[in-house]
């Protein structure tokens, strides 16, 4: 375990910032770390509440590909993923949760990457991975691994984020932006926005602030129909808590303001919390200290409360009542709101039917049960995206003309 800066640094550096995921932190590392490949480093950046960790990987692990570093509370969940970073070498660096996994496809991906000089990879699919405890102690854990093309192409992420504006921000996954987690970044695009800002990341969700922010500094961005990581959720996962109706309420109670101090929140946002103003608000945030260029006049307020209410509607009167704070037509608003709620669930609906047929009939997804932990997950995944030939794939692709 390596405790000081790496006199030879790697090519690619494994972020994971951990607080109380005690169990799963170590299976991941484990996991991880059992990979031959030796020019990446795993970066953990510890918070949790107690020793347990530091304790166990300094018993149990003496791998110099690992950092560790640990910083007792109180310390925000912002701060911590600023420091993560702060401990990295890598030239590339790519941000996981620590119940997540690594595909050996990254390695290949990453060489890539450096060869032809580009500053961002964006997966287009993920392999999930759902714990056994994901739903309760009768659950089983399962492995899906989507069905892929292997398509590879360029594309300019900056265009993308006034549509991102226009939707809400509710659906980022679906834009080809930037992604620090789950994606590859280099490392002199986040040291060019802390030259700027300060800090590395700001806002309230790390994932949404850096692909803004990332998209005004990137130049060459390329996106891949191909998987580089395992999304693993566990049963205190925010993945989990969210597919249960977690994370809304009033905004006081938002776990993203614990030991952050005083946090200004943007005038345009309502005042509630739920995923989706988190989401929003740390869009607006990144937009403005980077100073990138967008029409904020046309931010769907409309569709963030619709989405919101969708996924927790027992909060649907506070919800209400504060964007009615921020609009200035309630009664156009209140149109626009109807039908944001109608499409939505038309859509999610007809989602759902489309997705059922598709796997039905045309799909070749792949889906495993009983699967026990992130290094079960990690070696089906391997085993089944092995059979493509990523180096061919990769190589074949012709940049276009700048």
């Amino acid at each position: 375990m390596r405790l000081v800066n790496n006199p030879n640094p790697p090519l690619l550096s494994i972020i994971i910032a951990t607080k109380n995921r005690v169990p799963y932190c170590i299976k991941s590392i484990e996991t991880i770390l059992s990979i031959t490949n030796h020019d990446f480093e795993l970066i953990v950046q510890d918070n949790t509440d107690n020793l347990e960790l530091n304790d166990y990987l300094k018993a149990n692990n003496s791998d110099p590909r690992l950092v560790y570093n640990y910083i007792p509370p109180p310390f925000s969940s912002i701060d911590n993923f600023n420091a993560a970073l702060e401990l990295s070498t890598g030239e590339y660096v790519c941000l996981i949760g620590d119940d997540d996994g690594i595909c050996y496809s990254i390695f290949e991906v990453v060489k890539w990457a450096k060869l032809n000089l580009i500053d961002s990879v964006c997966p287009n699919v993920f392999i999930d991975y759902y714990w056994p405890d994901a739903f309760g102690k009768d659950s089983l854990g399962y492995l899906t691994v989507p069905n892929f093309t292997n398509r590879v192409w360029r594309k300019k992420p900056i265009d993308d984020i006034q549509n991102l504006i226009n939707d809400g921000v509710i659906n980022y996954m679906n834009f080809n932006l930037p992604k620090f987690y789950h994606g590859l970044i280099k490392k002199s695009c986040f040291e060019e926005i802390k030259k700027k800002n300060g800090y590395y990341i700001g806002g309230l969700s790390p994932d949404i602030y850096t692909a803004v922010s990332l998209s005004n500094v990137v130049n060459k961005h390329i996106v891949i129909d191909f998987p580089l990581t395992i999304a693993g959720a566990c049963k205190v996962s925010t993945t989990v808590a969210g597919l249960n109706g977690g994370h809304s309420g009033n905004l006081k109670d938002a776990p993203h303001f614990r030991d952050r101090g005083i946090y200004l929140w943007d005038k345009q946002m309502p005042r509630y919390y739920s995923v989706q103003t988190i989401w929003a608000e740390s869009a607006l945030k990144a937009i403005h200290e980077n100073k990138i260029k967008v029409n904020l006049n046309t931010l769907n307020v409309a569709r963030i409360l619709a989405k919101s209410t969708i996924d927790a509607p027992n909060n649907y009167r506070l919800f209400f009542a504060e964007t009615l704070k921020v609009v200035n037509n309630k009664w156009l608003f209140c149109v626009k709101l109807f039908t944001q709620i109608i499409g939505l669930i038309f859509k999610i609906y007809c989602i759902k039917i489309i997705n059922k047929l598709r796997n039905m009939f045309f799909s070749k997804m792949i889906r495993l049960t009983n699967i026990n932990n992130i290094d079960e997950a990690t070696k089906q995944s391997n085993f089944i995206i092995a059979k493509y030939d990523l180096k061919n794939i990769l190589e074949s692709y012709n940049f276009p003309k700048e």
